[in-house]
């Protein structure tokens, strides 16, 4: 080859010519590569060329999210005075509901516009002045559906963590004195050692207060309601908080119990509050939509008419809907062909019965549901997936018209949010809802500790054998002072899924913690910051013991022959973690793969546990992905 002479780069596919071979395909084509990305990441292909200048009027999907607003810099308002701060901006966004009203416009560039197929709104609040402007978002989407192709509708009016039930340990009697992290030795200050101990373990996923207006401000309140001052002289001040990267919380006090700093009934009405949710009325029309075939509503009033008509509705998710329990119930048995039924944080609905030929049953947080019944009729159940989170159900949650069982469920998803579960006869119980699931293929648990109290003997006594379970996932904390109940748990689970492939287990991050109260109540940090206090906890003087209950001598027999994949998610190197990975590894011998993702962190730390973990497993030919 002359490398004076100039080279031709091959152009891609047959045939001669170059060009951009993108813009030669027809408004149709390009529309429908463009549905797939956000509606702004698909407008801003309108710049590329004149060719591109109306393409977005081909999209069948307008899908937009609106941004956090910016934290508050606290370090920048302590550089002005009392009563002022940095100018406004004046290139300020136009408020978010102008900015979906223009995309759906935008629609109508040209004579022909196809058929809308999904529309997706999610906002970080409602105020009552945009409900005429969501209507017209509603009567738009049903208007330019098209039967024949289906509608997917998601309206999403708040946005705020799906629980306040924080998983939360209990200190454990028999932890280890080498690794229990205690203020003194001294038996008059084990309470307090234990109380500060849950509260630096209490998660804190809410995410800090933003006031982006009076009427929009949320005062750290579930569920977030609208402040209205009686009077431009009466605004009471906001609660103090205590804040971390992961979120604020309404400060506590030390010497005092969280419910003293809860407002009355009484006090509500002299200090100008207004309690009422503002919440939107979903107009009556989207319910006979004939083309509605996906649905997602949250924080809305549902409202639904005498007669619902959805004959082609599969997917349906309402989210915090404010409706009462049988409102809720009349429109799921309006919709003869549902498949997907997702409820999150519905505080009003106590008892629930699925429609017949229902596959994927999912329950969030919805604590006052008392009863689920599935619809088996005809024939058996059809249901595939089932999801729960909430706290521990009873024995009569679930039950089965007919008297058969729910061999079907292949994946099954068990979250018991909130505080450890310790009481031997909610662990019976727990012990009892699985039983429900032992066909499944997928089994995920999740519970503040890693095991979900597992390690209770006794308790889980009555375990079934899971031989079609080939994915086990754990999530749960798992602290240094954590004794050998997690090989315990490991043992009990493992010796009855004699299939097992694949085990995952991810540990919960802790939060960050300063070691003393000041920094507990810290309420803000620098950057820096951040960057220095990371999650990482390793200690290479750590002395790693090999279990002495649970795991004992002799791994399960699935773990030392038909265990392929391990998976190690937010691998924090902490003494108990290493030791439970170093047992699971040097135990696996059949092992094939072996993927961990490590905690933030300094990268001399991150490199010295990847090696530490690369030589423990014992198949040298394993695939390993650690990053």
């Amino acid at each position: 080859m002359d490398l004076d002479q100039p080279q031709t780069m091959p152009t891609s596919g047959g045939g001669g010519g170059g060009g951009d071979r993108l813009s030669a395909l027809s408004d149709g084509v390009i529309g429908h590569i463009l549905s797939f990305l956000p509606a702004k990441e698909a407008a801003r292909a309108a710049v590329l060329s004149s060719r591109w200048r109306h393409t977005f009027a081909a999209v069948h999907t307008v899908s937009l999210v609106e941004p956090d607003p910016p934290v508050v810099d606290h370090y920048e308002l302590a550089r002005y005075s009392p009563g002022w701060g940095p100018p406004p901006d004046p290139n300020q966004p136009p408020p978010f509901t102008n900015v979906v009203s223009a995309a759906l416009l935008a629609r109508h560039r040209r004579a022909a516009v196809p058929p809308l197929r999904a529309l997706h709104v999610s906002t970080v609040g409602y105020c009552r002045s945009d409900a005429s402007l969501v209507d017209q978002w509603i009567a738009y989407a049903v208007n330019q559906a098209d039967p024949a192709v289906g509608l997917d509708l998601d309206l999403r009016l708040h946005r705020e963590p799906l629980s306040d039930k924080a998983y939360s340990l209990r200190r454990r009697r028999g932890a280890s004195a080498d690794h229990a992290d205690q203020d003194t030795d001294d038996d008059n200050d084990d309470e307090d050692a234990s109380r500060k101990r849950r509260r630096r373990w209490r998660s804190r996923s809410r995410s800090p207060v933003r006031y982006a207006s009076i009427e929009d401000a949320n005062l750290g309140l579930s569920p977030p309601y609208m402040y209205i001052p009686r009077s431009p002289s009466l605004s009471p001040p906001p609660p103090r908080l205590s804040c971390s990267p992961q979120g604020c919380d309404e400060d506590d006090d030390d010497d005092d119990d969280d419910d003293e700093d809860v407002i009355s009934s009484d006090e509500k009405s002299t200090r100008g509050y207004d309690y009422t949710p503002a919440v939107h009325a979903v107009p009556s029309g989207l319910f006979s939509c004939a083309a509605l075939r996906s649905l997602s509503l949250g924080h809305c009033l549902l409202a639904p008419p005498a007669a619902i008509a959805l004959p082609s509705l599969e997917t349906l998710l309402l989210a915090r809907v404010s409706d009462a329990g049988s409102d809720v119930q009349r429109l799921i048995s309006g919709c003869p062909r549902l498949a997907d039924l997702t409820l999150e944080a519905c505080a009003t609905v106590t008892a629930l019965t699925t429609v017949a030929g229902l596959r994927r049953l999912a329950l969030r947080c919805c604590h006052a549901l008392r009863t689920v019944a599935v619809d088996a009729s005809p024939g058996p159940p059809r249901l595939q997936a089932f999801e729960y989170r909430g706290s521990v159900p009873d024995d009569t949650f679930l039950t089965i018209h007919g008297g058969a069982s729910l061999t079907t469920v292949a994946y099954c998803k068990i979250d018991i949010c909130g505080e450890e579960v310790t009481s031997s006869s909610e662990l019976a119980k727990l012990s009892a809802f699985l039983r429900l699931f032992a066909g499944a293929k997928h089994l995920h648990l999740e519970s503040a500790r890693l095991g979900s109290g597992l390690d209770d003997a006794a308790a889980f006594a009555t375990l079934p054998t899971f031989s079609a379970l080939s994915h086990l996932e754990l999530r749960g904390y798992l602290p240094n002072d954590d004794d050998d109940a997690i090989y315990a748990a490991l043992t009990m689970i493992l010796e009855r899924a004699p299939n097992l492939e694949t085990l995952s287990l991810v540990f919960h991050p802790e939060p960050l913690d300063g070691g003393d109260d000041a920094m507990l109540h810290i309420t803000y940090y620098k950057e820096e910051e951040l960057y220095d206090k990371h999650l990482l906890s390793y200690n290479r003087h750590s002395v790693l013991a090999a279990p002495t209950s649970g795991g004992g001598a002799m791994a399960p027999a699935c773990l030392r022959r038909r265990v392929r994949e391990i998976n190690l998610v937010h691998y924090q190197g902490g003494a108990a973690q290493r030791t439970l990975a170093m047992y699971l590894l040097r135990s696996a011998a059949a092992i094939g793969e072996l993927g961990c993702e490590l905690a933030m962190g300094p990268l001399w730390i991150q490199d010295e546990l990847a090696r530490e973990l690369e030589g423990w497993v014992m198949n040298k030919a394993a695939i390993v992905n650690i990053g």
